[in-house]
């Protein structure tokens, strides 16, 4: 049957947004995780992200005698004049810091406590300042707020049906257009899918991409080395998570793992993961993960590679489309013996505090 289209539905938008999140979450899991979130207003997404100062570091050069005052320490951040740090069981008290040369001045053995050769790469602590009655006012510092961006992306294709393809009866389909439509609905969502995993900063004025999850995640990246996945792997990333601070605010973590990995993981002989099973039938699936951090459901995903997994806070993720940019469709009318039309939306991904995520790469 052929469709005719009125004047007055030319060139409208029709959102199809809740069309997309209802296709099958096993072929687009990320968008089913994430949602899609409040619009941005600009090509240029721009947020801004605070952070606590460092409070530990390395000693970068050993110092063997117990009498000397200066350590030298790979970052300077931690520490303030009058601060009492520690290393080992031995506390210091900060007299000086050289920014230049990364030295502390310190009075060692602080506080009754016995003063030891240190290593080098020994942790130092920053504990506390020294407090003193009816002093005067410390001297504040600042951490400077981090920019972060991001690009929004177009995605886009055309439906067209001819006249003769329309007026066909097959089996199953009462509208050839609007199955033609869907399909494509489901092939755009599987490239923001893909961008949002892979996806990598461009920018050339007129072609633009966003920059994905995988590239967003620098700190707590593990590379296995061939190893397979095990549980004392998936704790060893949640530590990193928990040493940066990632789980402090509670959270809404989840292990995003392509199938391959998911067999591995469902193998787990270990009394700290959630096993589903049924009376019926032979066999077992992982689907959460009990640690000393938390409790974290396992989602499959073939959209990333076979050789890693993801480890993402959900609430520190979000799918943004530019402003009126949302997944519509316009009928761009009949033209001669077809009729055509138009799929497009255009989204970015804002992903906060890479620190509280974690990658585990080159898995066997």
């Amino acid at each position: 049957m052929t469709t005719i289209f009125s004047n007055d539905l030319v060139g409208k938008k029709e959102s199809v947004v809740d069309e997309i999140l209802l296709l099958n979450p096993y072929q687009t899991p990320m968008i089913n995780l994430l949602g899609f979130s409040n619009p941005v207003t600009s090509t240029t997404h721009t947020w801004y992200e605070d952070e606590m100062f460092a409070t530990k570091s390395k000693v970068s050069a050993a110092v063997a005698d117990k009498t000397s005052t200066a350590i030298k320490v790979a970052e300077t951040e931690p520490f303030r004049d009058g601060s009492i740090v520690q290393v080992g069981e031995e506390h210091l008290l900060v007299t000086t810091i050289d920014e230049a040369s990364k030295t502390l001045t310190v009075v060692r053995g602080y506080g009754g406590t016995t003063a030891a050769p240190i290593v080098k790469d020994a942790e130092i602590e920053f504990l506390f300042v020294r407090g003193e009655e009816g002093a005067d006012a410390r001297n504040s510092r600042y951490k400077a707020r981090t920019k972060v961006q991001n690009m929004t992306q177009i995605f886009d294709d055309s439906v067209r049906v001819t006249d003769t393809a329309g007026a066909i009866a097959q089996y199953g389909i009462q509208n050839e257009y609007d199955y033609e439509k869907s399909k494509k609905q489901l092939e755009l969502a599987l490239q923001l899918e893909k961008a949002l995993i892979s996806g990598l900063h461009f920018d050339d004025g007129n072609h633009r991409q966003m920059r994905g999850i995988r590239n967003f995640i620098q700190t707590n990246v593990l590379d296995a080395q061939g190893a397979s996945v095990h549980y004392d792997m998936i704790n060893g990333i949640s530590q990193k998570i928990y040493n940066t601070g990632g789980f402090s605010g509670g959270g809404h973590y989840a292990l995003i793992v392509p199938s391959k990995q998911k067999v591995v993981m469902s193998s787990f002989n270990s009394v700290n993961v959630r096993i589903v099973q049924s009376e019926t039938k032979r066999g077992h699936v992982v689907d959460h993960i009990v640690n000393d951090f938390g409790t974290f459901p396992i989602i499959m995903n073939d959209n990333l590679r076979s050789d890693e997994l993801l480890f993402i806070d959900a609430n520190r993720a979000f799918i943004r489309p530019l402003t009126g940019r949302e997944f519509h469709h316009k009928h761009l009318g009949i033209k001669g013996d077809k009729t055509e039309g138009i799929l497009v939306g255009e989204y970015t991904l804002e992903f906060r505090q890479e620190k509280a995520h974690a990658r585990i790469k080159g898995l066997a």
